[in-house]
């Protein structure tokens, strides 16, 4: 029946597949989003870190600080499309996405001279790891925080087929995602912020959608390759997670078995770096960072530029002050 099914809608697919490449449109510069959190002096490590779907660079305004205080310098941006670099609700594509992560990766290894860690949430650890993939030599672990991945998902090509049919007739078809201001799963500051900040996307294209879909797919798909690589992973996943299928989450176990450390977050969310449990999930991660720094040589340590305390401002750049 779904062979028959996919006969059918073949054409559509076709067209759709190209929806989630890329958009025409101009995207704002990423820039005048970038928000840097830094120790007063040379941090031990540099973390980039890749928010989610619909969300922004604020989605790491509390880790930030955190992260600082523990000697690490920590970077983020709004990805092309979200934030203030929206599109209008369309999908910035995949290539520009991963593109720009890449370019972060190149940039800070450079400035600091070592490598980089890259930390992605959900739609941001697919980034990650698409990311990390193109720099190997400039990545020092990936952090996946309830990563888009698909593998294993019962039915996920009649998914596939029936998603990017749906983004092929009405590409511009809007589901709003409800957000809770008071959802207790999440730190108050960020449940609020979720729910009324307009730098949220809580109308959600099809197209993009179906663009969020391609790239868990090319994430799962090219996971593979991390493992001749031996870039050190961490894995976190709460355990009420409701948008990333538990299978996905294990056949990334499978796959990254070798160099992989997980941890399971009892009573977690999705966006575990935004839970209730922030605190515990931020320290997990710095302690695993701090294990990772250590194993390094001397050589590998030794930084060039120190950092200053620091918030937003152009790349390259880094500006004293408050967002």
């Amino acid at each position: 029946m779904l062979r028959i099914a996919i006969i059918i809608m073949f054409p559509f697919l076709l067209n759709a597949c190209t929806l989630g490449k890329s958009v025409a449109t101009e995207t704002p510069p990423l820039s005048n989003t970038l928000r840097h959190w830094s120790p007063d002096s040379e941090p031990d490590a540099v973390v980039l870190a890749l928010h989610s779907f619909g969300d922004f660079s604020a989605a790491f305004a509390q880790l930030g600080p955190r992260f600082s205080e523990s000697g690490l310098y920590l970077e983020s941006y709004d990805q092309a499309g979200f934030g203030e670099r929206q599109l209008e609700g369309r999908w910035a594509g995949e290539e520009q996405l991963v593109q720009e992560a890449s370019q972060r990766i190149q940039h800070l290894s450079s400035l600091y001279q070592q490598p980089v860690f890259v930390m992605g949430e959900s739609l941001g650890g697919a980034v990650a790891i698409l990311a990390a993939l193109e720099n190997p030599d400039s990545v020092a672990g990936i952090i996946l925080s309830a990563p888009a991945v698909r593998e294993g998902i019962r039915f996920r090509y009649g998914w596939n087929l029936a998603i990017a049919s749906a983004a092929a007739v009405a590409p511009g078809y809007r589901v709003s995602v409800e957000r809770d201001p008071e959802d207790p799963s999440l730190a108050p500051a960020n449940a609020q912020r979720l729910a009324t900040d307009d730098r949220v996307i809580r109308q959600v294209r099809l197209d993009s959608y179906w663009g969020l879909i391609q790239i868990a797919d090319s994430a799962s798909d090219q996971v593979p390759n991390l493992i001749p690589l031996q870039i050190p992973v961490l894995l976190l996943y709460g355990e009420n997670d409701n948008s990333v299928p538990e299978a996905g989450i294990l056949a990334l176990r499978q796959h990254l078995q070798q160099q992989l450390t997980y941890h399971p977050v009892p009573g977690g969310p999705h966006l575990l770096l935004q839970g209730a449990q922030w605190q515990a999930t931020s320290q997990l991660i710095i302690h695993w960072i701090e294990q990772q720094t250590a194993s390094r040589t001397p050589q590998q340590k030794t930084s060039l530029k120190p950092a200053t305390v620091s918030t937003i401002g152009p790349a390259g750049q880094l500006h004293a002050g408050s967002d």
